[in-house]
């Protein structure tokens, strides 16, 4: 018999919505490695190469999270490159494979005026510019991750539940 495959994890959300700390309280808790998703090389297959990290991490020998995967990509691609080009039967690949390796799948969400409060902070490493952009992708993430989302199986948490969450999940 095969050893089990070890956790995935992937937190989705906007700039300023707490990923990167609630990454830190992983790496701390479990030890995990950290895959992240900036933007892509434009001559990359993007529904190849988010299903290939997928395989990957699941053959990875301690817990993986993603600092996004592919759901940022069908949000900024649009907002930053012309599009995306993530299909959508690519995008149900990838879904079923996360699905399959029972990839814990976290929206990290803060409300609006959080958000903004974050964004007018001293942080200056963000590739949204100015309020309006920030808030579009913080409600396109919410059309496709919420509870009443486009895209079934996520959970939408704040930076501070992302830990316990995992842990629940893991127990």
């Amino acid at each position: 018999m095969s050893p089990e495959p070890n956790p995935i994890v992937v937190l989705e959300g906007p700039d300023f919505a707490g990923k990167s700390t609630a990454i830190s309280a992983l790496v701390n808790r479990f030890d995990a490695l950290v895959w992240a998703n900036g933007q892509p090389d434009p001559v990359v297959d993007l529904n190849l190469d988010y299903l290939d990290q997928v395989v990957r991490a699941r053959e990875a020998k301690r817990m993986v999270v993603f600092d996004r995967l592919h759901i940022g990509e069908l949000i900024y691609g649009p907002l930053y490159r012309q599009g995306s080009t993530l299909n959508p039967k690519g995008l149900a690949t990838i879904e079923a494979a996360l699905l399959g390796a029972g990839a814990i799948k976290l929206h990290v969400d803060l409300d609006d005026e959080e958000l903004l409060k974050r964004f007018r902070g001293t942080r200056g490493d963000a590739l949204v510019k100015h309020e309006y952009e920030l808030l579009r992708i913080a409600h396109s993430y919410r059309d496709l991750l919420g509870d009443n989302g486009t895209i079934p199986g996520w959970r939408s948490v704040n930076s501070q539940e992302v830990e316990a969450v995992v842990s629940e999940v893991l127990a």
